[in-house]
């Protein structure tokens, strides 16, 4: 049941120990119990009160998973109470912990000819934190676009590089890499290779280059012990080449250009030889300021766990954020993106409510318990007010909520 449900029991009538004060009847039994209700609660506020407070009871039982025909003590609802509020707590603090960027080196950036920067990466948390950073700052990539261009790097060729957290800009070979997502992809031709040395008592200790020969024949390069037999293994399990030479042919890629490296563990890596990337590596590195300033921008990105804000929940449910800190709109911005965590936080702030109503209206809970005993009463659920009356705050990482901070005068 969501709190925002709450004021569907208006239209429900309150039974106490199976007992019920019926409605019907003649007027003067109706003037009877209304008389009778009004001196035993003083007034209808007392009634509106105490009609509220099983209100929030019953969302409580209801929110514990406690059955309606069942006992709940006050004691037992503030345990629920705060067990939502620690979880709350640390929720938003992990949640804020993670707001940056987790792993910078899993993310790269692409350049397009008009100069707009696009992050990319699996971790989409991590690529839409720094899109957003990104987007907010359009003028590091028109930068870097004029700035390739006065080098006469044609503005069609594809600019993708990586980003070190000291901030250098490292040119991505796009071909290289693409031929290596290939050749990752036909794992086998790999694990064969590995096999056929291990057969010819090749060491990987020291890692193998290959590459193609005038003839277009894949070899080992260099000359090591057993070249010969590397080489004639090669020739006799051609599968390899023929991949390589394949997605060479996509790509419009001289096999001159293409070189191989096998060591002790992991797969083939390739190295394509690139002039474009060479001359764009040399305007990023001409260009390290740009650099320095999206590593720190990124970096930037997190929020202290332990940032001191308020909370407030309006009449229409939704939750602002209070706080003369400079990460304000952030903090603000991660709620958004969190409507689970807001609904945990009205949960808390209406748990909250049982007590204060309580405390406001000065009755231990026995001799309420006792008073509402006296005579079984009929109510039409009254509105528990408004949800601003409540005022939450988020300080050294843990969740307090006070009554009656912002009511209105």
């Amino acid at each position: 049941m969501s709190i925002s449900g709450i004021s569907n029991y208006r239209d429900v009538l309150f039974q106490w120990q199976g007992q019920q004060l019926k409605s019907t009847g003649s007027e003067t039994a109706k003037s009877s119990a209304a008389n009778s209700l009004s001196s035993l609660f003083s007034g209808s506020s007392m009634t509106s009160q105490i009609s509220s407070m099983v209100e929030l009871t019953k969302y409580a039982m209801d929110a514990m998973g406690v059955s309606s025909n069942s006992r709940v003590t006050f004691s037992q609802i503030t345990r629920y109470r705060e067990q939502l509020q620690s979880e709350f707590s640390q929720a938003v603090k992990d949640g804020l912990a993670q707001s940056g960027i987790s792993d910078l080196s899993g993310l790269s950036f692409e350049l397009d000819k008009d100069g707009n920067l696009s992050a990319v990466g699996a971790n989409a948390q991590d690529r839409k934190a720094a899109q957003a950073w990104l987007d907010a700052n359009p003028g590091l990539g028109k930068d870097l676009r004029a700035a390739l261009g006065e080098a006469g790097v044609d503005a069609e060729t594809p600019v993708q590089f990586r980003l070190s957290s000291t901030g250098r800009m490292t040119a991505i070979n796009t071909t290289a890499a693409s031929i290596q997502s290939a050749l990752d992809g036909k794992a086998d031709l790999t694990k064969d290779l590995r096999a056929g040395l291990s057969k010819l008592g090749v060491s990987l200790d020291t890692p193998l280059e290959f590459g193609f020969d005038e003839e277009g024949k894949l070899a080992v390069k260099g000359s090591p012990d057993a070249g010969a037999s590397i080489n004639q293994w090669l020739e006799d399990n051609p599968e390899l080449a023929d991949a390589l030479k394949a997605e060479l042919e996509k790509r419009n890629v001289d096999t001159s250009a293409v070189s191989l490296r096998l060591g002790a563990e992991g797969s083939l890596q390739v190295s394509v030889s690139n002039a474009a990337v060479n001359d764009i590596q040399a305007v990023l590195d001409q260009n390290s300021a740009a650099g320095k300033k999206l590593a720190t921008g990124l970096d930037s990105l997190g929020i202290d766990p332990n940032i001191n804000f308020s909370i407030q929940i309006g009449d229409d449910g939704s939750l602002t954020v209070v706080s003369d800190h400079p990460d304000r709109d952030k903090v603000q911005r991660f709620f958004d993106e969190n409507p689970e965590l807001v609904k945990k936080y009205r949960q808390i702030e209406t748990l909250s409510g049982i007590d204060d109503a309580r405390k406001a209206m000065q009755l231990a809970p026995s001799d309420m318990r006792k008073r509402i005993q006296i005579e079984s009463m009929a109510s039409w659920w009254a509105d528990s007010g408004s949800a601003s009356s409540y005022f939450g705050a988020y300080s050294g990482g843990n969740l307090s909520v006070l009554s009656g901070l912002n009511l209105s005068v």
